[in-house]
């Protein structure tokens, strides 16, 4: 799944973050080259870069040591989880290049796409390449960023009486500390464009799945996958376990702050927390609902072929072997006249087909495809529920979910 690169004569692989105008920065200043993004130092670089200033001056104005946890910047776990979520969102750059290439290859490489279609997946992924580079996107990404962050602060600063490290809100206006200026223009941000620009991937990602399930595509309703052949692109969703558990730490750390400085209880937010893991299942499963029509349709013509078939292999069958047949009556009581004829055989053969047939997903995706996206959004939530509850009780908890 390779376009050939004319000045170079060479296929130039698809990439999800080779593109767009921060790439090219980065390329810039370099910190990354188009053969190595560079991904675990870039990770280190970027966390560097958006808490270590920030410790600094929270120094300088002590807000980073003093007697009163609930106001210090090294005390407060969103500090951590988002340095998390920045790493983990650089890290998985490196990782998904590699294997949405991968998956969309497979459609070449499993022959599933026609010699009529191969133009149309050329040009949808000249598509998704077009929208995931679009400067106009990562534009508004960065702007949004900054809005986001300046209500985030806001907010948070005006919910705390007195003001904590990052500043205090006077009638609605936040009044940042030395930090929370840092905060405000640098680590925020960052974090709400990387996270921003894997959500705009993720929508250019399912618009490559819809114009590829418009193509003419060669689909076999008995492959043993139970999706037509298709079963492959339901794993695509594990690409995403770097993003779910930087959000899953973002929102885990942000409950234990409540929990911990706020005397809130952890079980009040039980129910916000089985939410966050059913939309995360949800949000990854939609994409793949655009081949439901294909796989429903395939269904439907292979039952009615399938089932045709065996009607007709079923028939003659009988004619063959009952017992008032003419051909084969003798020994056919017993069935000693079935040892070693292939009819037997090739009526075994008809009924698995149909059972494949019948059993057809309408959605290429399974326990399976989920489920590390599940373990990924845990990890967290254990986490912060075993600072507040009996260790066994939360791997009932979680055993239970796992059997859902």
């Amino acid at each position: 799944m390779a376009d050939q690169d004319p000045a170079r004569g060479a296929p130039t692989p698809m990439s999800f973050n080779r593109l767009g105008p921060f790439y090219r920065l980065q390329r810039r200043l370099g910190l990354l080259t188009d053969a190595d993004l560079a991904a675990g130092r870039r990770g280190v670089l970027f966390i560097a870069l958006a808490w270590l200033p920030a410790i600094a001056l929270a120094l300088v104005q002590r807000y980073a040591l003093n007697a009163d946890h609930a106001l210090l910047l090294l005390f407060d776990f969103s500090a951590y989880a988002f340095a998390i979520a920045i790493g983990a969102f650089v890290l998985m750059e490196q990782s998904s290049d590699r294997r949405m290439a991968t998956l969309v290859g497979q459609f070449t490489a499993r022959g599933i796409v026609r010699e009529s279609s191969r133009e149309g997946i050329a040009q949808a992924r000249l598509s998704m390449e077009r929208r995931t580079g679009s400067g106009w996107a990562e534009l508004a990404i960065l702007v949004l960023a900054y809005l986001i962050s300046y209500t985030w602060l806001s907010q948070s600063a005006g919910r705390i009486e007195g003001g904590t490290w990052f500043g205090h809100s006077v009638e609605g206006v936040l009044q940042p500390t030395l930090a929370g200026w840092w905060v405000l223009l640098v680590s925020l941000p960052l974090y709400w464009f990387l996270l921003g620009r894997w959500l705009w991937r993720f929508v250019t990602w399912g618009l490559l799945l819809h114009d590829i399930a418009k193509c003419d595509l060669r689909l076999v309703a008995t492959h043993p996958d139970r999706c037509g052949g298709l079963a492959f692109i339901g794993q695509y969703p594990k690409t995403y376990m770097l993003f779910v558990f930087a959000e899953s730490t973002v929102i885990s750390a942000t409950v234990l702050k409540l929990v911990v400085h706020g005397g809130a209880s952890l079980m009040s937010f039980k129910f916000a927390l089985l939410g966050m893991l059913a939309f995360f299942a949800i949000a990854f499963v939609l994409p793949l609902f655009v081949f439901a029509p294909v796989l429903v349709e395939l269904k439907r013509k292979g039952l009615a072929y399938y089932g045709a078939l065996a009607s007709q292999h079923n028939l003659a069958f009988e004619a063959k072997w009952r017992p008032d047949g003419k051909a084969g009556s003798e020994g056919s009581e017993s069935g000693e006249g079935l040892l070693g004829e292939p009819d037997a055989s090739s009526l075994a053969d008809l009924a698995a087909g149909y059972e494949l047939v019948k059993n057809m997903l309408a959605v290429p995706v399974t326990k399976e495809s989920v489920a590390p996206l599940i373990l990924a959004a845990l990890v967290p939530m254990v986490c912060v529920a075993a600072t507040q509850m009996p260790f066994k009780d939360i791997i009932g908890a979680v055993k239970g979910l796992i059997l859902l």
